[in-house]
C-alpha cells in the first residue's frame, strides 16, 4: 500500500514537472538564467533591515556618482500631507546618459563592475532596494549639457512582458522626459541658504518610488513624521563619517552625523549631558588577503560610564532614572560596529563573546578597506557581513598585524565596572554619609601644632568668594531652590567643614588641584592621572590608605593656599612638574597591565560570590 502510494506520488510530480516545462517551452525567446516574473516577484523580498537601509543603497550610489548632497523628499496625493505617496531621492551628481539609465534599472546593469573604491559593485542597489519599497518607480537622470531622460519601471506591467524581450526592452528605454511639478516646487533651504534647486541643475539624478505598496504594509514607518525621524535617525549612523563632508537632506532637515562611540564632538547627542565618552585607545593594522591584496583595518572604541544615558546623570543610584535620547542608539547598537570604507554595514557579535545589556556602555567600531571585502564577506545588499575564521583570529589575537579585541573588550568592561564602583561610592556618599572624612578630621585635630596662621589676601579672598557662588549657582540649577538659599546654606556648611575632597577629569591636568571655597579648603583630585587610576583608586588601596593620601594632598594644598606672591607662582609652577614627573614615574613602576589584571581578579572574585550566593 506504501509502495503504491510512493509510486503515485512520483508520477504525480513527473507529471507536473513534464507540464510545467511544455508551458514554459511554448513561451520562447529562450529562458536566460533566471524566470523573469518569479525573479521580479523575488527580488521584492531581499530582506532589508528597514525603509532606510534600502534608501541607503540609492544613497551610496549619489554619492558614487560624485554628489555632493542627496535630498529625500516626500510627495502626497492629498491636501492631509500625513502619509506620503511618493517617495523621491534627488541628488547633484554625475547623472547618466540616456542609455545608461536603462541599464541602470536592471539587476546587473552597472558600470562600475567590481570597483573597490565605492559601494556599487554589481548593479544591484538601484533596483532591489527600489522594488523593496514600491511596486513601480521612475529614474530620471541628466548628463552635463543633456536634457533629463527617464525609464519607468512598473513589476506588474515588466511581469506580463517578461518572456516578450522586444516589449521589455521598450518599457526599459530611456525616453525624454519632464521631472513631476511637486519636485520641482520644492528647493531646500538652509541656514538661509539654497542647498538643492533642480532648475539649476547641470547634472543629476531623481529616483522617484510612485507606489509605496511595501512601505505601506510596515508598522511603524507610514507617516510622514516617523518616518522623517527614523531615516534622520538612521542616515546619521550609516553615514556618520561621511556628514558633513556629503549632505543628506530629508524632507527639508540636514541630517547630523549620530556616532554610537559619542567621540564626535559635531554629531547629534554629544552633549545631551555633561557626561561624556571616554575614548580609549585601539590601532590600525594591515591585512593581506589570498590574493595578495592588502588593505587597513581601524579600529575605535569608547567607554561608556553608567550615567551616560540619564537625562539626569546625577540621578545615578536613585531608583529608575528617565533614559534620555542616547539610550536607544547605545541599544540598537549592541555589538561590533562594523564600517566599509567608513560607511556603517552591520552590528555583529564576536564568536568568543557575547554582548551582554551592559556592554551597550562599550563601543567598538571597525572599519576596513574596499580590497579586504573578501574577508568580511559584504552580502549584496550590503547591509550585514559574515566575517571568514581567519579574519576573526587577526582580530582576536594580539601581535603584528593583529586587532587584540579579546583583550580590548575584557579590559573596556573592566574600565566600565571602574567607573560603576566609583559612581556607587560617590552616591553612598552623597546620600547616606553625614559624617566628615577620616582625613577631614586628622587635619582639624592637628591645625593646633601649626606654626603660623596666615590670613589670606584680598584678591584669595575674592576668588573664594567667586568659587562659593559658582557652587551655589550649580547647586540651585539641579535643586530648583532660590540661589541666593543655597548661598547661604553653602557658608555655613564650608564653616563648618573645613576640609574636603572632590574629584574631577583633566586630561593631562596637574595630578590635584587646591581650592578655596568659603572658609573650605578643597583637594580636587583629577581622575585622568595615574596618581588617582593606579594609585588612589587602584583595586587594592584601602581606605585607610586612602584617608592617607588624602592627608598628604590637604597639607600640601594648604601650604599653597596660603601662599603669596612669587611663592603662589611657585606652587601653581611646579605642581604641573610634579605631575608629569609622577606621571611617568607611577607609569613605570604600575604597568597598565598590572592594573587590568588585579582590577580583573577582584571583578571575577566579586562575580563568583555572588554566582554562590
Amino acid at each position: 500500500m506504501t509502495e503504491d502510494i510512493s509510486r503515485g506520488m512520483i508520477i504525480d510530480t513527473t507529471d507536473r514537472q513534464k507540464k510545467y516545462v511544455e508551458v514554459q517551452k511554448k513561451k520562447g525567446a529562450g529562458l536566460g538564467i533566471v524566470f523573469a516574473n518569479a525573479f521580479l516577484r523575488g527580488m521584492r523580498d531581499l530582506g532589508y533591515k528597514s525603509p532606510a537601509w534600502a534608501l541607503a543603497e540609492i544613497l551610496d550610489n549619489s554619492f558614487q556618482a560624485g554628489a555632493k548632497t542627496a535630498s529625500v523628499r516626500f510627495g502626497f496625493n492629498s491636501s492631509s500631507h500625513s502619509k506620503p505617496d511618493m517617495i523621491a531621492v534627488i541628488d547633484d551628481g554625475n547623472g547618466m546618459i540616456p542609455e545608461m539609465i536603462s541599464y541602470a534599472v536592471r539587476w546587473g546593469g552597472t558600470d562600475r563592475e567590481d570597483d573597490r573604491h565605492g559601494f556599487g559593485r554589481f548593479g544591484y542597489g538601484l533596483p532591489s532596494s527600489a522594488v523593496s519599497l514600491a511596486k513601480r518607480y521612475t529614474v530620471y537622470s541628466k548628463a552635463p549639457k543633456q536634457d533629463w531622460y527617464a525609464v519607468t519601471v512598473d513589476i506588474d506591467e515588466l511581469g506580463r512582458a517578461s518572456n516578450d524581450l522586444k516589449k521589455t526592452e521598450q518599457l526599459l528605454s530611456a525616453k525624454p522626459a519632464k521631472l513631476p511639478t511637486w519636485i520641482l516646487e520644492n528647493t531646500e533651504i538652509i541656514e538661509e541658504k539654497e542647498i538643492l534647486n533642480i532648475s539649476k541643475l547641470e547634472s543629476g539624478t531623481v529616483i522617484v518610488l510612485e507606489d509605496l505598496d511595501r512601505l505601506r504594509r510596515l508598522p511603524g514607518w507610514i507617516t510622514a513624521k516617523v518616518l522623517k525621524e527614523k531615516l534622520l535617525q538612521s542616515f546619521g549612523v550609516i553615514f556618520r563619517h561621511w556628514l558633513p563632508e556629503r549632505r543628506i537632506i530629508i524632507d527639508g532637515v540636514n541630517t547630523q552625523p549620530i556616532d554610537p562611540l559619542f567621540l564626535m564632538e559635531h554629531a547629534r547627542y554629544f552633549d545631551e549631558t555633561s557626561v561624556h565618552a571616554e575614548k580609549v585607545d585601539a590601532g590600525t593594522f594591515e591585512v593581506e588577503t589570498e590574493s595578495g591584496k592588502k588593505g587597513t583595518v581601524t579600529i575605535r572604541a569608547s567607554v561608556l560610564p553608567p550615567n551616560f544615558q540619564l537625562i539626569d546623570p546625577s540621578q545615578y543610584g536613585f531608583g529608575k532614572p528617565a533614559t534620555n535620547k542616547r539610550f536607544e542608539v547605545m541599544s540598537d547598537y549592541n555589538g561590533l560596529l562594523i564600517c566599509r570604507n567608513w560607511r556603517q554595514i552591520d552590528c555583529i557579535q564576536p564568536p568568543w563573546t557575547k554582548f551582554q545589556h551592559y556592554d551597550r556602555n562599550i563601543k567598538i567600531e571597525i572599519d576596513f578597506d574596499p580590497s579586504l571585502d573578501e574577508f568580511f564577506g559584504v552580502t549584496t545588499s550590503k547591509q550585514q557581513i559574515t566575517i571568514i575564521d581567519q579574519l576573526w583570529d587577526k582580530l582576536k589575537n594580539a601581535g603584528k598585524n593583529a586587532g587584540n579585541l579579546y583583550a580590548l573588550i575584557k579590559d573596556m568592561r573592566i574600565r566600565f565596572h571602574e567607573i560603576e564602583d566609583q559612581l556607587k561610592a560617590k552616591f553612598e556618599n552623597e546620600a547616606t554619609s553625614k559624617e566628615p572624612r577620616k582625613s577631614a578630621v586628622a587635619m582639624e585635630e592637628t591645625e593646633k601644632f601649626k606654626s603660623t596662621f596666615v590670613k589670606p589676601t584680598p584678591a584669595q579672598d575674592e576668588e573664594s568668594r567667586k568659587q562659593l557662588l559658582r557652587e551655589a549657582t550649580k547647586r540651585a540649577a539641579k535643586t530648583g531652590k532660590p540661589q541666593e538659599e543655597i548661598l547661604a546654606e553653602l557658608i555655613q556648611e564650608t564653616k563648618k567643614r573645613r576640609w574636603e575632597v572632590d574629584f574631577s577629569a583633566v586630561t593631562e591636568g596637574p595630578f590635584y588641584r587646591p581650592q578655596r571655597l568659603g572658609e573650605q579648603k578643597r583637594v580636587i583630585i583629577n581622575t585622568d592621572h595615574p596618581f588617582y587610576t593606579k594609585l588612589y583608586a587602584a583595586p587594592a588601596s584601602t581606605p585607610d590608605v586612602k584617608a592617607a593620601l588624602e592627608i598628604l594632598l590637604f597639607v600640601l594644598a594648604e601650604r599653597e593656599l596660603e601662599s603669596t606672591g612669587d611663592t603662589e607662582n611657585f606652587y601653581k609652577a611646579e605642581r604641573q612638574k610634579w605631575s608629569e614627573r609622577l606621571r611617568h614615574a607611577l607609569d613605570s613602576l604600575i604597568t597598565d597591565d598590572t592594573v587590568v589584571n588585579v582590577a580583573s581578579s577582584v571583578a571575577e572574585n566579586i562575580h563568583m560570590a555572588i554566582s554562590s550566593e
